[in-house]
């Protein structure tokens, strides 16, 4: 197989000697077909730069979805915070409520302790 090629090879390397003696000029003709082929190799790269524009545009694109998408989670985040806000002044009301509420259970509590001693009081003296 490797020597196949290798036959092959140098067949066209005759090939092209046999050419380049057919013509006068078989040194401006192998300037011209390297300059055609410098080119190519030239314009290679510049696809190789388009390629490399077309994945900078694609990163571009996933950036400023990204991005778009951390705005918007910010926004939510926003809203949440600012409820979290109306829930805290809520339970701090309710804390004060409650505060209230215990306090006027004690004075109840007291209230209703007095009233039963003069209760007992009266009681005894009625006896």
């Amino acid at each position: 197989m490797v020597m196949e090629e290798t036959v092959e090879e140098e067949a066209r390397a005759s090939e092209l000697e046999s050419l380049v003696g057919l013509y006068p000029h078989g040194k401006l003709l192998s300037s011209y077909l390297g300059l055609r082929f410098f080119l190519l190799l030239a314009l290679l790269s510049s696809f190789s730069s388009i390629s490399q524009l077309s994945t900078l545009h694609l990163k571009l694109l996933q950036a400023e979805q990204e991005l778009y998408h951390l705005k918007s989670r910010r926004k939510k985040d926003s809203k949440a915070n600012v409820e979290i806000a109306h829930l805290r002044a809520k339970v701090v009301e309710l804390e004060w409520s409650e505060a209230e509420l215990k306090a006027k259970v004690e004075e109840l509590t007291r209230e209703v302790g007095e009233r039963e001693e003069m209760l007992g009081e009266d009681i005894t003296l009625a006896r």
